[in-house]
């Protein structure tokens, strides 16, 4: 069963034009998405696909030839359990959704100096123990699907967008499972 999301990656604007959509968990675990945690569709391609979302891990968030296509932040609990399978509400990934989070290393986001400094930056999610954060300090690179837009230097918060590539929503790149 993955960590618990303990609600820290937020859809900060853009919500209002959101929806959330009831996606498959499949059977194996209990409760295995909490809200908040940033999901994923898997085997889209698979020759039996089951339509399951499942929580992403940690340096997830790029391109990766074993991940699925971003399905957006969960709204609520899943309701799997080890022998049925379930399902969760999430909250449909649209072009343009801000979301927040806090950065993996505090003193990489206290300043605005360093926040404008990371502005652009593509990199991925960190998870820790519990704790979904930003890894401001991942390389840029093109495969990397959260972009830094800003930041809010009391709180340490950096506010991503989610390049479109990598959610289900792109044609161009193939999802993979």
């Amino acid at each position: 069963m993955p960590a618990t999301s303990r609600f820290n990656i937020k859809v900060d604007k853009g919500l209002s034009l959101s929806w959330p959509v009831i996606w498959v968990v499949a059977s194996g675990g209990a409760n295995t998405i909490d809200p908040g945690t940033p999901c994923q569709k898997v085997d889209i391609d698979a020759a039996t696909p089951t339509g399951a979302a499942i929580p992403m891990v940690d340096g997830d968030g790029d391109l990766g030839a074993a991940e699925g296509s971003f399905a957006g932040i969960a709204k609520n609990r899943s309701n799997d359990t080890a022998s049925a399978a379930g399902t969760v509400q999430i909250w449909m990934p649209l072009p343009g959704m801000l979301y927040r989070a806090r950065a993996l290393t505090v003193a990489a986001a206290d300043t605005q100096t360093e926040i404008n400094v990371l502005t652009g930056k593509r990199v991925v999610f960190d998870l820790t123990s519990d704790l979904w954060t930003v890894d401001t300090a991942a390389a840029d690179a093109l495969v990397n699907c959260v972009v830094i837009v800003g930041g809010n230097p009391l709180t340490s918060e950096i506010l991503f967008v989610y390049s479109a590539k990598g959610n289900f929503w792109d044609t161009s790149t193939a999802n993979t499972s």
